[in-house]
């Protein structure tokens, strides 16, 4: 069975899930990386990771010992080169909502004295869920779920991996993951200025998560895959399906008009190093040298009109 990692972003229900991760593989086959100062903090990561810095060595550890479930405050792309991406999980929140769930975590059991305002100023502090899936294409991660949708993002993460692990409620600073942090109106201005990169990709990550549950009720894979640039008269993107190696079919339009079609199998390295399915070949390329400054180039899957993230793209001169 691979291994599934977790990117346990502080305040997002990740405790719940963790609690429940224990409880189906077993606490003894769940490794921690919480940082080299924090008890919870596995031996093999003390020693290989935080120590001799050896991920290798701690990749066989970690194999040799029978770990199923991989855990901690770490960045996406810290273990993507070992174990990949398509086993990969984390959760999101909505940016400010955490970012005051935080604050009061910190006062309430670590003593923090400061203000709400020096607290959110502190640079570790901004955009924060966006910098720990940073240098990894956050849409390669096998599943995200959202914490105010605890309930269908645990029901779909155990359909797609087929999993049972239980819907457990710990750690919350509040009656229900529901209920809302009131934040000052000069407060929230400061906040969606700071954090505007973290609000961005929750929006967008909720788009999916709804195309996610769309697709799922209708028995259709989902497709991981984004547009990234363009060069040379050509836009570039990838794609990856979820429920089938065959590479995805994307269809084009541009202002509403058909503009051509591509299939997602060209070679792109760098996704392959970060452990992306179909060993990295998912790429794709559309000409768009004809277009003028301002069209829109739609891209969706082919047969169900998903997205992709990036979509549409809007030409530059």
């Amino acid at each position: 069975m691979n291994p599934f990692v977790f990117v346990h972003i502080p305040k997002t229900a990740g405790t719940s899930f963790r609690i429940g991760a224990d409880a189906y593989f077993g606490r003894d086959y769940v490794c921690r990386d919480y940082g080299a100062k924090s008890p919870e903090t596995s031996e093999i990561v003390h020693r290989w990771v935080n120590g001799a810095q050896d991920k290798w060595a701690f990749k066989k550890a970690f194999d040799e010992r029978g770990y199923r479930f991989l855990t901690g405050h770490f960045h996406a792309a810290a273990y993507a080169p070992l174990f990949g991406t398509s086993y990969m999980i984390t959760f999101l929140r909505q940016p400010l909502q955490r970012l005051v769930s935080e604050y009061r975590h910190m006062v309430r059991n670590y003593g923090y004295s400061k203000s709400f305002a020096e607290f959110y100023r502190t640079p570790h502090n901004i955009n924060r869920q966006q910098r720990m899936l940073d240098q990894l294409p956050w849409m390669a991660l096998g599943f995200i779920g959202l914490t105010e949708r605890y309930d269908e993002s645990l029901h779909l993460l155990n359909q797609k991996y087929s999993l049972d692990i239980s819907n457990l409620r710990e750690n919350l600073g509040r009656a229900g993951l529901d209920d809302r942090y009131e934040i000052p109106v000069e407060q929230e201005q400061e906040l969606r200025q700071l954090n505007a990169g973290d609000l961005a990709l929750y929006d967008v990550v909720c788009e999916q998560f709804d195309w996610r549950l769309k697709l799922a009720e209708q028995q259709k894979g989902f497709v991981a895959g984004t547009l990234m640039h363009t060069d040379r008269g050509r836009l570039f993107g990838w794609a990856l399906a979820e429920a089938s190696d065959e590479p995805v079919e994307i269809q084009a339009r541009v202002n509403g008009k058909a503009l051509g079609e591509a299939v997602a199998q060209q070679d792109r390295p760098w996704l392959r190093a970060m452990g992306l399915g179909r060993a990295g070949y998912v790429g794709f390329s559309l000409d768009i040298s004809r277009l003028k400054a301002g069209d829109r180039v739609e891209c969706v899957v082919a047969g169900t009109g998903q997205p992709l993230v990036q979509s549409p793209w809007t030409v530059r001169a």
